[in-house]
């Protein structure tokens, strides 16, 4: 039976609030007992293996859920190429560690990457399969899945070995857990050909997954770029420090943001004819993301310090000058989730590496003449880099889509003083509550952040979903507990 984009989105969403939460709670706990230092170094080996993934997955992923057609040999194709790839790759990394580690002024880290880098020949049988489940809008799987492995690595394995005292092994033994579980369930999933074959029947795959794999690259230059020059410049506690304050913050973009991209890039492959309806779900879904992001991320740059030490505790509170900045990257960070998608979709893929290419050459300067400074000042110069690539890539997803930028600003304009007026709220609830400790000061702001958002929509959420969320919502459907409460 066919899946439609709502069940998918569904599932999808259901997913990533359920990991989001485990991830924040896991991490939370690993944070207060290992300390700064060994997420700097595997926040290190994440940026290199990051890499390293996109160069192996070849931008395949994305091509088998783009084509309309596909052929067993295909299939045979893209896993053959693959997996080749993350072999050399594997080995590559294996002869490359010690340098890497190194460059970095760590060299015991060397063997922490050894056992990072065997994550490219784990991963590799399962992202063909991944990619039909996606292609088929099969997002209940993917999420089982996803969920099952990260629970067993980090809760079975992970947490008891922080608790024995085995310090980073800890993280990475959870992490190389999870990916053998989750290639296994994949396979199990949706079984794929693992023949090799070295010929295709669908002519451009090679030359999609080329441009993918290019635009990836440039995309992931942007979002670890500033690790390497933080790693460099600053050393690896301050490493530990920048990466947990950012992926504290990541945590709910991912949830938020990453729900729409799978189910939205299946959606708009689907109707990439259907021109008018592209531009209605990008606008309507840069809208519904900004509603959910601008209040959550302008409220955690307002309270940085309440944030910090009462989520990670007194050990972290070097990270708190950098949650403003950070917090405002991610913000944008969520806007910019929604164009890739659309301008995959519509194959546009070469406009977005001609913006992240433009992006990346300034970023590298950028970053170079910030890290000569501080920390803080380098969060600044990634909020101004994401800004300008925010900038770029909407001139390209608006021509696309044929959406003026009246039309998207218009989109913005209620999600950014709804967020605004919350964020105000939780600033003002913080500096009264300020003689309490961290944590319950923080659970006082959110709770109150929380009555303000809810008292803002019922007040304007009706207008709102009539006005600017019409194709996504259908209001007659919704349950009867909200139509009360919007006064629908």
């Amino acid at each position: 039976m066919a899946i439609s984009a709502w069940q998918a989105l569904r599932w999808n969403y259901l997913g990533n609030l359920s990991r989001g939460l485990a991830q924040f709670l896991v991490g939370v706990l690993l944070a207060r007992l290992l300390g700064p230092e060994p997420f700097g170094i595997v926040a290190l080996a994440w940026m290199i293996v990051g890499l390293g993934r996109l160069v192996a997955d070849l931008g395949f992923g994305a091509t088998l859920v783009q084509r309309a057609t596909l052929s067993e040999r295909d299939l045979r194709f893209v896993f053959t190429l693959q997996m080749a790839f993350a072999v050399l790759l594997t080995v590559l990394g294996w002869i490359a560690s010690g340098a890497i580690a190194a460059y970095f002024g760590k060299p015991e880290a060397a063997q922490v990457l050894r056992a990072m880098f065997c994550l490219f020949i784990i991963d590799c049988p399962g992202q063909t399969a991944a990619a039909m489940l996606r292609r088929s809008l099969d997002f209940k799987k993917v999420q089982q899945v996803g969920i099952a492995s990260y629970l067993s690595g980090y809760l079975l394995v992970g947490i008891p070995g922080a608790c024995l005292g085995f310090g980073v092994w800890s993280l990475v033994a959870a992490q190389l857990t999870q990916s053998v579980l989750c290639t296994f369930l994949l396979l199990r999933g949706a079984p794929v050909p693992l023949r090799p074959c070295l010929r295709c029947e669908t002519p451009g795959i090679a030359r999609f997954g080329l441009q993918v794999t290019a635009a990836n690259l440039s995309s992931w230059a942007i979002s670890n770029l500033d690790t390497a020059f933080v790693g460099r410049a600053f050393g690896i506690a301050e490493v530990g420090l920048y990466s947990r304050a950012l992926s504290l913050l990541n945590m709910p973009m991912s949830i938020i943001a990453t729900g729409f991209q799978g189910v939205l890039f299946a959606a708009c492959s689907r109707h990439q004819d259907d021109l008018p309806r592209v531009r209605r779900i990008y606008l309507e879904t840069s809208a519904a993301v900004s509603l959910v992001c601008v209040p959550l991320f302008a409220t955690a740059a307002a309270i940085p310090r309440t944030l910090i030490l009462g989520v990670y505790g007194g050990a972290w509170e070097a990270a708190i000058p950098l949650v403003t900045p950070l917090a405002l990257a991610v913000l944008v960070n969520a806007l910019l989730a929604i164009q890739g998608p659309i301008l995959m979709a519509g194959n546009r893929v070469g406009a977005e590496l001609r913006n992240q290419a433009c992006t990346a050459l300034l970023f590298v300067p950028a970053l170079w003449f910030a890290s000569h400074y501080t920390l803080v000042f380098t969060a600044w110069t990634v909020l101004a880099t994401y800004i300008l690539r925010w900038m770029l890539l909407t001139m390209s997803t608006l021509r696309l889509t044929g959406a003026t930028l009246q039309d998207y600003l218009r989109s913005l304009c209620f999600p950014a003083l709804f967020g605004l007026a919350v964020a105000v709220v939780a600033a003002l609830t913080d500096y009264a509550l300020a003689p309490l400790p961290a944590l319950p000061r923080l659970l006082g702001v959110a709770g109150m952040a929380a009555l303000a958002s809810l008292a803002l929509a019922q007040h304007f959420g009706a207008g709102f979903l009539t006005n600017s969320m019409s194709s996504l919502v259908n209001v007659e459907q919704l349950a009867l507990p909200i139509k009360k409460f919007l006064n629908i």
